[in-house]
This record gives C-alpha cells, sequence and structure tokens, in this order.
C-alpha cells in the first residue's frame, strides 16, 4: 500500500504510523512514516518522515497504549483529551492499516483542534460505555444523599474495572486533601487503601506528573519506572502500597481542578474501557463535586455568624426545633449578653469592639463546645446543650459566671435554664433571660460606671 498517496487524499490533518512491537509483546518505538501537507504545515518545520514521535511532541504513555491497540487488536480508536501544551482541546482518531507482521504494524492517525470542550465529541464513545456511563448518572441524580449517590457511582466504575478501588480525593484548600468517598472490593485482600496515606505533599505534584496528557495510566512494571524518572515520591508511595495498577484523571470545573479520581489495581486488559469511561465520568463528577461543595459553603454561610465564627440565630432555631419535635429532653439553654459593648464601640471604636466579641465568643466556645455557641444578636449569644447531666451543664454555666467576674477583658451576663419536658420554644429563652437579666442586673451594681443602658 502506498501510504503517502493514502494521506494525500485526505483534507483533514493526518499521518501515518509505524508501532513496533519488542520481544515481549510491549509497545516499542512509534514513527511518522509519512503525512498530508495540513498535518505538515501545522507540526512546522521541525518535522521529517520517519521520525520517532515524540520528537515532534511530547511522549504520552496513554497515546502509545491506543496506538498499540488500534495497531494490534485491530481497532478503530477514538478520543477527545485537552491538550495543555497547546491551550486547546484535540480529538483524535486512529485506524488500523494493512500490512506489516507481528512486529511492526501500521495505523493512520488523524486530529482536529477545538478552543473548548465540545460534548458532542465527547459522546463519541462504544456502547458499553455510554450505557455505563448512563447507570452512572442515574445513580448519582436519583440520590437523595449525594455522597451515597457518589458511592454508588465509584462502585460501578470499580465494578466496570474489575479494581481493587476507585476513590474520589478533594483538594479542599492549598493545603489539605481529603478523600470524598470510596469504593473498595472487600472480598480482595490487595492491602491497599486503607491504608494509603496521601498527603498534600503526594497529590500536589499529581498536576505535573499529568503534564500535557490527560491522566495517568500505570499498568505494568515499565510505566511504573517510566513514571519513578518523574515522581519518585510518588512511586514509592505507590510501592509501598501494593498498587500494581492505576488511571488517575483530575476533575474539573472548567479550568479549576477540584479533586481526583483513581481506579487502582485494575483489570489492565481492559485499560481502554477504564480510560474512556473515566474520562467522561471526570466532567460529569467534577461539575456535580463543585456544585455540592458550592451549596454546602452556602448552606454554611447561612448557618454562620462571620464575624465570630460561631453559628446564628437560624441554625440556632432549626437546632432547638428538632430536639423538640424529637423530645430529646434533657437539654440546656445557655442566654449570654456582653456587658459595655456598646461604650467599647463608642469610645474606642468598633474594631475594638468587634474584638471584644471575637474574644468573648472564643471563650463560650471552650466551655460549651465549639458547635453549640449560637450568636443571635449584636452582644448576644446563645449555647445550647445536649446529652449532657444537668450538674455538668450546672458547672459550665457557674465557670462562664466565673470568668466574667475574674477577667477584666471579658465581661459577659449569663443567665440558663435546664429544660426536662416539653415547652415551647419562646418560654425557654425567656426563662434563661429572665435568669440572665438577673445577672446583668447585678454586674451594673457594682459597675454603675457602665450602666449605658440604664438596667435596672
Amino acid at each position: 500500500m502506498n501510504y503517502q498517496e493514502l494521506v494525500d487524499t485526505i483534507s483533514s490533518p493526518c499521518c501515518v504510523m509505524s508501532v513496533k512491537r519488542d520481544d515481549e509483546g510491549k509497545c516499542g518505538d512509534i514513527n511518522i512514516i509519512c503525512s498530508n501537507s495540513p498535518y505538515r504545515q501545522i507540526m512546522g518545520p521541525s518535522y521529517y518522515d520517519g521520525m520517532i514521535y515524540h520528537e515532534l511532541v511530547p511522549k504520552d504513555t496513554n497515546f502509545e497504549d491506543f496506538c498499540f491497540e488500534c495497531v494490534y487488536e485491530k481497532k478503530r480508536m477514538h478520543a477527545y483529551v485537552e491538550t495543555k501544551a497547546l491551550n486547546a482541546w484535540t480529538e483524535e482518531q486512529i485506524f488500523p492499516l494493512e500490512g506489516g507482521d507481528e512486529h511492526i504494524g501500521y495505523c493512520l492517525f488523524f486530529f482536529e483542534f477545538t478552543d473548548t470542550a465540545d460534548p458532542s465529541r465527547m459522546a463519541e464513545v462504544s456502547a458499553n460505555t455510554a450505557a455505563s456511563v448512563i447507570r452512572c448518572c442515574m445513580r448519582l441524580m436519583g440520590a437523595d444523599d449525594f455522597k451515597a449517590g457518589m458511592k454508588e457511582v465509584l462502585e460501578e466504575i470499580r465494578r466496570i474495572s474489575d479494581a481493587f478501588s476507585c476513590r474520589v480525593i478533594i483538594l479542599e484548600s492549598e493545603k489539605e486533601v481529603t478523600a470524598f468517598c470510596e469504593a473498595v472490593d472487600e472480598t480482595r485482600n490487595d492491602n491497599l487503601m486503607h491504608n494509603l496515606h496521601l498527603s498534600y505533599d503526594v497529590v500536589r505534584t499529581w498536576e505535573d506528573v499529568i503534564g500535557v496528557s490527560n491522566c495517568v495510566i500505570l499498568q505494568n512494571e515499565h510505566d511504573f519506572e517510566e513514571m519513578d524518572k518523574i515522581d519518585p515520591i510518588w512511586v514509592k508511595n505507590l510501592r509501598e502500597n501494593n498498587v500494581k495498577s492505576l488511571v488517575l484523571i483530575p476533575l474539573r470545573r472548567g479550568k479549576k481542578v477540584v479533586g481526583y479520581l483513581y481506579v487502582a489495581n485494575y483489570d489492565t486488559d481492559r485499560t481502554v474501557e477504564v480510560k474512556e469511561l473515566v474520562e467522561l465520568m471526570s466532567f460529569i463528577l467534577g461539575s456535580e463535586i463543585f456544585n455540592y461543595r458550592l451549596l454546602d459553603e452556602l448552606e454554611t454561610i447561612s448557618r454562620t455568624d462571620v464575624l465570630t465564627g460561631s453559628n446564628n440565630r437560624y441554625a440556632m432555631k432549626k437546632r432547638v426545633e428538632k430536639l423538640f419535635e424529637a423530645k430529646k429532653y434533657p437539654f440546656g439553654l445557655t442566654v449570654m449578653d456582653l456587658n459595655g459593648l456598646k461604650e467599647i464601640n463608642d469610645v474606642e471604636g468598633h474594631d475594638v469592639g468587634d474584638d471584644f466579641l471575637i474574644s468573648c465568643s472564643n471563650i463560650m466556645k471552650e466551655i460549651f463546645g465549639e458547635d453549640n455557641i449560637y450568636r443571635i444578636g449584636g452582644d448576644e449569644f446563645i449555647a445550647v446543650n445536649e446529652d449532657i447531666e444537668k450538674e455538668t451543664f450546672d458547672r459550665m454555666v457557674a465557670t462562664m459566671r466565673k470568668i466574667t467576674e475574674n477577667d477584666q477583658l471579658v465581661s459577659v451576663s449569663v443567665g440558663s435554664y435546664w429544660i426536662e419536658k416539653e415547652t415551647f420554644l419562646n418560654d425557654a429563652i425567656r426563662y434563661a433571660d429572665e435568669d440572665m437579666y438577673r445577672d446583668k442586673k447585678g454586674y451594673y451594681q457594682r459597675h454603675p460606671e457602665k450602666n449605658r443602658r440604664n438596667v435596672k
């Protein structure tokens, strides 16, 4: 077959490549035998017929796997991937060609660039992958609990990959990563995942490791040896945890990496199918996780006082209502009102007043528990304590009163009410308020110079 005549009949950029198979049956050199004019124009003067492909573009083991499978299993291959080096998306199609022998084969390679991700190009996947993606989406969208739905999706990916584990790692901040969700085959003893330590120092290297590709695939010892040259710390971590094979892909929302999805100790005979599945699912999961975390942050904001970091009135109301509805008695309410905040704001300024608020709220958190403090007004706080004995609750209240008597920088009037039976929320708060105002009256009697509210 005259390969040059073949490529010259094609208008899109394309070339014919030779793919060698070594004595161990693995992928050897891949050379560009010939190309058409559009291909040469794009590649520029550094191109020449017969060159090894990675003289022209960065070496990519994922690409090599695709070419090898295309040639020696006679499969048409399709991929649509982000090409970071060109700041574009590349649609790649590879077709097996006749000719060659058991040690060398040939394929026709097409590519086309798009500036942004094109969903229609992503949709060209195998029937099996399409069915799997549909099942995953239905499980995720139909779940009442997002994390439960995520676990079902990861279990589907793990099952299809015949892997030991499938896991999503989330980037919480510049210095923190967490295991968001995972699916593990408990019937296998791979000594993996439960002991796999993924520190920030390990995870932060992944984006550089992925490089110009869109994912990392480690399916044999050769891949591990090559990766060891790039990231020895990570490879050491993988080997110590008995990882024999891995597919790792970033989860993105636009260009922002929100986390990573990886499949560990999977069936390497199904690498292309696994790669196709995780590539497509990474777009869906990246977007869903971003939206979930955004809603979670909005929920947190709606329940949190920005200045002190305490819970707010809305959060307090919801919590106490649940306690009353569940008849979860007894529990204690402590109402606290800062003494002298108005004077501090008027004389020393609101910045000093804010510091005073923060200091007082921090002491409240230490005594009553961080999750139990609610700022319900400018200088008013409530503590809600459940699952404790009345004696413990009384000691907390007494400790708060003792601190406000002895600390010159913190002054808080304290009132409490122990709820032992069904009552109305407003009544419970009123009883605690009455106790607090008795305490405040005593404070201003002892410190009449601070009585700016004219408390009787």
